[in-house]
């Protein structure tokens, strides 16, 4: 549990520093085009950076934390059906 609110509240730390310009645009346009190189897709141009960048990280948390609640939901029902 608590390493869930860890991630939760760090995720959330990463995307505060990206939005209030905390970390450099050039290091974020960077990071983002390794990460859609990896994937095959076309990287953003420069001035969106940011914004995709926090659309990265939200779909992030909502992946993770759906996971885990959907690992969770079936776990108790799995064991509530016994």
């Amino acid at each position: 549990m608590t390493g869930i609110v860890i991630f939760n509240v760090l995720m959330i730390a990463l995307a505060a520093a990206v939005g209030s310009a905390l970390v450099p645009t050039n290091r974020i346009s960077s990071m983002l085009e390794w990460l859609h190189a990896i994937i095959g897709i076309t990287p953003p141009a420069p001035e969106k950076s940011k914004l995709f960048a926090l659309v990265w990280i939200g779909s992030m948390i909502a992946i993770v934390d759906g996971l885990l609640f959907l690992l969770v939901f079936l776990t108790l029902r799995a064991m509530g059906s016994r």
